[in-house]
């Protein structure tokens, strides 16, 4: 399947890259960003390893979340329509995941 991101996932994606190069420099920005853009790509050929997010049920879509790092979950979904997995968003572990469903529900897919 092909992995698309919305427009909410990459800035959020630049947002923890620059965060993280201004704290730790530019190798550990790399370095998370790599990770997080690589378990985002593993989603493409096994887009049902991670489990539903509890805080998303009830939604329009099934949203999974696949937790990278402890601190970082890639949030998305299946389409099985379009044959493809959509990140929604990247999000911080440590911020309260009740934003999240605010977050979920802002966007327009």
């Amino acid at each position: 399947m092909v992995v698309r991101w919305t427009d909410i996932a990459e800035e959020r994606l630049k947002n923890i890259f620059d965060y993280y190069l201004d704290i730790a420099g530019d190798n550990a920005a790399v370095k998370i960003i790599s990770k997080i853009v690589d378990s985002a790509d593993l989603l493409g050929t096994m887009p049902y390893m991670a489990s539903e997010e509890k805080y998303l049920s009830g939604q329009k879509f099934v949203y999974r979340s696949l937790v990278v790092s402890k601190l970082f979950k890639i949030i998305y979904f299946v389409d099985e329509k379009l044959e493809c997995v959509v990140i929604s968003t990247i999000w911080d572990c440590r911020c309260d995941p009740l934003k999240l469903q605010e977050e979920i529900a802002k966007q327009r897919l």
